[in-house]
Formats: C-alpha cells, structure tokens, sequence
C-alpha cells in the first residue's frame, strides 16, 4: 500500500473515532462523561467515597436496607450529592434535592473488602479488586427525564483501595469495625438539575447473585 493511502486510512480511522465519542458525549445532554473528574476525583473514586458514606450509617437506618423508607438518602460533598436508595424498592422513591447539587448516582456496585466473608473477601488489594470486578453488572438500563443515557458500559469503574469505619450495627454484619475495600460498578454524575419535579429510572442485574435493580427515582430540585 502506497504510504499516501496508509496516511488516508489512518486519518479516516481517526475521524471514526473522534465521531464516536464526540457523539458518546453528545447523547447523554446532563451526564459527565466517564472520563471526568468533578473536584479533582473520577467516577471510580467517587465511587469510594459512595461506599465510604452508606458503609458509615448503622443499618437500622440505612437507606440501603429500607432505614429511610421509600426516602433517599443524600451525603453532600461539596456540590456533590451522593445518592443511595432501598433497590428493593417497587414504588418510586422520593429524593429532595437542593438547587446547585450534581448528583452520583450509583446505578449497582459491589464492593469486597478485607473484613467479609467469602464471596465478598479480599486478603490485600489485588484480591479485593479481583473479587470486585470478578462479578459480573448486566443489562444496564438508565433515564433521566425519559432520556435514555446511552452507552452505559462505558460508565462500568473500578474504584482506587479506599479506608472505612463502620458502626456497631453495620450493613456488613462483622464485628471488624474498621477495614479496606475496592468496589467495581456502574455509576452516573449528573450536572445539576432544574428546579421542580425530575424522574430517573435505573435498571441493571447481577447473573451470580440472581438480583436486578430496577428504581424510579422521582426527584425534587428545591428552588
């Protein structure tokens, strides 16, 4: 091939893949694409800083095993709202959310750590995050306003080695209040939202555990 031809084919290659994402980025109007940082940290270790917030709230309260009701729970970092929610749930859960606020939506994760039991048990980080990512997220599913966010397999992270310290009546059920963790999961930031009434479906399924999300968020921008 002349080398006039290899420099076509290069260039055309390079258009194709700069079209791609440029489109990726186009189709998701109100989502961070998955390359962004929002205070200097990526998706991944928002996502640790997500199961380093619902890892600190004692169960009985925990809005992961139904403490808050059909409520959500918000942990403000900054401009950061870190949403967590009951996935169990059928009936649309309710979320205030204050004016200003971009929110990280964990859509399913699963995090292993040194302080578990098998199947979700890490002796250093290399075991944990080979646990974490061992499992398998499907069937990813996400809209906002009715808008579905494409290309979510994109949006899968694996989250950096992070601390935790957990209460007595924790969500892991061990006595080991203090320990470290890698979780691997399928996540969104959103820019923030209008004020008034905003809806976000979330759908996605684990095969090993036989478990599937599927949530309606109906969320309320304060003015």
């Amino acid at each position: 091939m002349k080398r006039s031809n290899i420099l076509i084919v290069m260039v055309v290659c390079l258009v194709l893949i700069l079209t791609t994402l440029v489109s990726a980025h186009k189709a998701n109007p109100g989502v961070l694409p998955p390359d962004a940082k929002v205070q200097g940290l990526t998706y991944g270790e928002w996502s640790a800083k997500w199961w380093q917030y619902v890892l600190s709230i004692p169960d009985a309260q925990n809005p992961l095993t139904g403490g808050t009701g059909n409520q959500c729970g918000i942990q403000q970092i900054g401009n950061v709202g870190l949403v967590a929610f009951d996935p169990t749930l059928e009936e649309p859960i309710e979320c205030q959310v204050p004016i200003g606020t971009m929110l990280f939506l964990d859509i399913l994760s699963v995090e292993c750590s040194n302080v578990e039991e098998y199947p979700f048990y890490g002796g250093d980080e290399a075991e944990m995050r080979s646990c974490a990512t061992g499992f398998t997220i499907t069937d990813l599913q996400a809209a906002i306003d009715g808008v579905e966010v494409q290309n979510l397999d994109r949006y899968l992270h694996t989250s950096p080695l992070f601390d935790f310290t957990l209460p007595e009546d924790n969500i892991l059920y061990t006595d080991e209040l203090v320990g470290q963790s890698v979780s691997y999961g399928a996540h969104l930031i959103l820019n923030p939202l209008s004020p008034g009434a905003h809806s976000v479906h979330l759908h996605a399924s684990i095969p090993e555990f036989e478990f599937t999300i599927d949530v309606n968020l109906d969320l309320t921008v304060l003015p």
